[in-house]
């Protein structure tokens, strides 16, 4: 069975009524085409640093806001947002240079590992940040062809009516995010949820998955 692959993905919150999450739509190249998800990718090797190893928080963390950073040009410091230019991967820490990232404002709220059964796995940590006044998305073109900022119960009105292609982790944050009256509110819910937030999704005999356990909360 294949290891799975360490990624990093960013639930970007801004206030709204209540409040707004920003998703993407990937193009419909590879196994996630054609699919709206929030911003995220790999831990790459220029994320680890001199600090190797899938138990590095902070290479995900690092992963996570360059990817929030390449993928709608939205750069997540440590007193807000700021615009990013079109810069990737090794370009993208030359252009950060001595700029101190939100890193610690990242708050884990789950981390999904792909079934043993699956041909491409993956390791994902979720982490939720929240903002009060985004730069406009520059969304990168190679890999997105879209985005929308939208409320979680919207977002799932958009799956259910057909508009819009949902994997189950979007899904499941979604539904999670949906009960929440405010971003502060769910920042609150998933702090101290370390421990708690390992996913491991497995079938059962009718072809579903198992029910998923977000933080602070019995059911999904």
């Amino acid at each position: 069975m294949p290891d799975p692959v360490p990624a990093a993905t960013v639930i970007l919150l801004r206030p709204a009524s209540p409040f707004e999450v920003l998703l993407v739509e990937r193009n419909g190249r590879g196994m996630f085409g054609d699919i709206v998800v929030f911003p995220g990718g790999r831990v790459d090797d220029i994320d680890v640093g001199s600090r190797p190893g899938l138990e590095d928080d902070g290479a995900h963390r690092r992963a996570a806001i360059r990817e929030l950073a390449e993928e709608t040009g939205i750069l997540l410091t440590p007193d807000g947002v700021m615009p990013v230019p079109d810069v990737k991967g090794l370009a993208f820490y030359d252009w950060l240079g001595g700029r101190e990232t939100g890193d610690a404002r990242l708050v884990l709220v789950s981390r999904w590992v792909t079934p043993e059964y699956s041909p491409r796995r993956y390791d994902t940590r979720f982490y939720l940040a929240s903002c009060t006044d985004p730069p406009p998305v520059r969304i990168d073109s190679h890999e997105l062809v879209g985005h929308v900022w939208q409320s979680p119960h919207d977002a799932l009105e958009r799956h259910d009516a057909g508009h819009a292609r949902m994997i189950l982790p979007t899904l499941a944050h979604l539904r999670w995010l949906a009960r929440r009256s405010s971003p502060e509110d769910a920042l609150e819910s998933a702090r101290g949820a370390d421990g708690r937030t390992l996913i491991r999704p497995e079938k059962v005999e009718d072809g579903s998955l198992l029910p998923i356990h977000m933080p602070a909360e019995g059911v999904s």
